[in-house]
């Protein structure tokens, strides 16, 4: 009997101090997700402008990817980008520094996609010191 009392009060105290940490985790490395549980709705492209963080300029020469498709485009001397592709779903969609130090030397980011933000996903980089 005391062993069943203790293994449900671990249980409960692992169950509490996963909802705890929940919201570290969140702000810290972003919502973990499903990519088909996030929004099934699909949707027929995606576009928008990578920024730098500090500045909030564009940046071109940016790789933007969506790795489950296997597709990917570059931003253009605006910082703009357009992927035409039909979505079943949400996606993740990668953001990679691939021209070097030639427009300055960013972080990676990656973003969420779905059917509500795919006309206007705008992406923040961070450049490195």
């Amino acid at each position: 009997m005391k062993q069943s009392i203790i293994t449900k009060l671990k249980r409960a105290a692992m169950y509490l101090l996963g909802f705890s940490a929940t919201p570290m985790l969140t702000a810290c490395y972003g919502m973990p997700y499903s990519e088909d549980e996030i929004d099934p709705t699909p949707f027929d492209d995606i576009s928008g402008v990578v920024y730098e963080h500090d500045t909030m300029k564009p940046i071109p020469g940016i790789k933007v990817s969506v790795p489950t498709y296997d597709i990917s485009t570059t931003t253009d001397s605006e910082g703009r980008f357009y992927i035409d592709h039909f979505f079943s779903s949400s996606v993740r969609a990668s953001f990679e520094d691939i021209d070097g130090a030639e427009n300055g030397e960013f972080y990676s980011n990656a973003y969420i996609v779905t059917s509500e933000n795919h006309h206007n996903q705008n992406a923040v980089l961070r450049e490195k010191e």
